[in-house]
């Protein structure tokens, strides 16, 4: 099962508010965990849309910070984010290849 449907469910139950900001249809999400680099951290890039919530445009201004503190808390790793605007997210196929051209971190 991979982590973010375990971050899923978890969140569903235990933290309902981040659940209806993640996963609630407000934005688009992409979770990146099977890195081609082992050493590198698994990341998030969120697609802001004008549907989403007044506390979803806080969340995402504070860098994710209450979604990667629960990955922490649930995984115990330590998860990256990127936040962009939709049309930019769906302009983007690869976004390992976005962030890393050549193999490196931009």
């Amino acid at each position: 099962m991979s982590r973010l449907v375990l971050m899923e469910v978890a969140m569903k139950e235990e933290l309902p508010e981040l659940y209806d900001i993640y996963f609630g249809g407000q934005i688009h999400l992409h979770y990146e965990e099977n890195l081609p680099i082992k050493t590198d951290s698994p990341f998030i890039v969120v697609g802001t849309t004008s549907r989403m919530s007044k506390d979803a445009a806080i969340e995402f201004m504070r860098g994710c910070e209450q979604f990667k503190a629960y990955h922490k808390h649930l995984l115990g790793i330590v998860v990256k984010s990127f936040v962009t605007d939709d049309k930019k997210f769906k302009k983007v196929k690869n976004w390992w290849n976005h962030f890393h051209p050549n193999g490196i971190y931009r």
